[in-house]
């Protein structure tokens, strides 16, 4: 979305909306590599949902969706049947866009329990995104939608 403003601030009642690529599907917690934060960025990661259940289509969220602005291809992971995740969160690594790790957590319902789930964001859509699944201990289990963040120990 471009909304044009003039020196003050105001808005000349223009705005703009670009589709980012043919991504029909509900999305959320959209998420980029946090240093091109501020910069034109051409990578958009999200949870979305497969779709593939008959009932509760779109939620709770199965799979981790890569939007490609610049040439608009969608790639997906997905975590399974009977398992969701949460938010996506990205950990730089290098100086490349897609260049660093992708961190969600995954709820496993046949077995109540939490997984903090690793992927190579450069290998969303292959099949050896998954870089680790690490089980979380059962008394540090947390709630399907649990927000979290990265920061750097700068």
């Amino acid at each position: 979305v471009s909304i044009t403003l003039d020196a003050k601030g105001n808005s000349n009642g223009k705005c703009e909306v670009e589709p980012l690529n043919q991504w029909k599907k509900s999305a959320d917690f959209p998420v980029i590599n946090p240093s091109f934060s501020g910069l034109k960025n051409t990578i958009v990661y999200a949870a979305t949902s497969s779709g593939s259940r008959p009932s509760l289509p779109h939620f709770p969220f199965d799979t981790v969706v890569k939007l490609n602005l610049s040439n608009k291809s969608v790639r997906t992971w997905s975590v399974g049947h009977r398992r969701f995740i949460g938010e996506p969160i990205f950990v730089p690594k290098g100086v490349e866009e897609d260049d660093g790790y992708l961190l969600v957590v995954e709820y496993a319902v046949s077995v109540q329990r939490c997984y903090l789930v690793i992927l190579d964001p450069k290998k969303i859509g292959e099949d050896d995104a998954l870089v680790a699944r690490l089980e979380v201990p059962r008394h540090l289990n947390f709630p399907l939608g649990f927000h979290g963040f990265w920061t750097s120990a700068r």
